[in-house]
């Protein structure tokens, strides 16, 4: 689809579904049409993206395994979406509708719901924060591992990408929100997801372990994500073009102004975490100079 022409890219997804490549009207449209706080409008938004938000959140619940994560994302999502509504209007929800809709009645009940599932089914719960054992907040591994930070960030740019690219793809496609496309993708990032971010968490529980200079963690699955969402976003935006649903206004400073402090705030604080004399290492007595020493297998020859 990427090599592809928008137009033929379109017309070969109505080739395998008739019902696609047409202008979607009433399914793209924005959710902030009537803003009354009335039992009646928030009914009528208990639409399928409700549904949509309950599936989406008890899945991620297997993935991320972590109840600070977990909540901290769902508020996140919802800074994403005030955000970049002046580039794609479906984004436009009214207050209510992030508060009750999305928050109160979809995202908490469905997280609660799924992780205890991980719990009653005995799967491994995950700290990315490095939470375990510590009593206060300052102590915690992740504002001390420049690692397991830099893990952390990388995750959730991944969350981020596939979150914008799940509705920028349905509007270049031109599929419709009630299509099939956005479940079967939902699935299939599901099980993307689940290996990357287990792969991610072995690489910080492990570093600075024995285990790691005996068992390196790879980064095949991270790096097949990352370049599977790259791809999506080369397509959203090849594809951007004629579907009606984006707009060219500017970002507001007031958008791009904390967006860029915080990549530059974040950004820093890693090269702090990094540089800094006592940061962590690979694992014990890992110095990068004779990293080649020890992976030949013989480290007792090392200065």
């Amino acid at each position: 689809m990427l090599n592809c022409r928008p137009d033929l890219g379109r017309r070969s997804l109505e080739f395998l579904d008739s019902s696609l490549n047409k202008v979607i009207g009433r399914g793209m449209h924005t959710y902030d049409d009537d803003c009354d706080f009335t039992l009646e409008n928030l009914w009528n938004d208990m639409d399928h993206y409700f549904a949509v938000h309950w599936c989406n959140w008890i899945l991620s619940s297997f993935v991320i395994r972590d109840a600070y994560i977990l909540h901290f994302w769902q508020i996140f999502d919802e800074v994403i979406e005030l955000s970049a509504q002046h580039k794609l209007p479906h984004f436009r929800e009214c207050w209510w509708d992030h508060l009750f809709s999305d928050i109160l009645f979809a995202n908490i009940p469905a997280i609660t719901l799924g992780l205890w599932l991980v719990d009653k089914l005995g799967i491994r719960r995950y700290d990315w924060l490095g939470r375990d054992g510590k009593k206060s907040i300052w102590e915690w591994d992740i504002f001390h591992c420049h690692r397991r930070f830099g893990v952390f960030i990388f995750a959730n740019l991944m969350l981020l990408l596939h979150f914008l690219d799940g509705f920028f793809l349905m509007n270049a496609f031109l599929i419709p929100p009630k299509h099939a496309f956005p479940i079967g993708r939902l699935l299939l990032w599901f099980g993307f997801g689940a290996l990357a971010y287990r792969e991610g968490y072995m690489d910080i529980e492990t570093w600075g372990t024995e285990i790691r200079r005996i068992k390196p963690t790879e980064a095949r699955f991270r790096w097949l994500t990352f370049g599977v969402l790259i791809t999506e976003i080369l397509i959203a935006y090849k594809y951007r073009e004629g579907t009606g649903h984006i707009t060219d206004e500017p970002t507001p400073l007031y958008i791009s102004i904390p967006w860029c402090l915080s990549v530059v705030v974040l950004g820093c604080y890693w090269f702090y975490l990094r540089f800094k004399p006592d940061h962590t290492v690979k694992y014990p007595g890992y110095k990068p100079k004779e990293s080649l020493i020890y992976k030949s297998g013989n480290p007792d020859t090392a200065n």
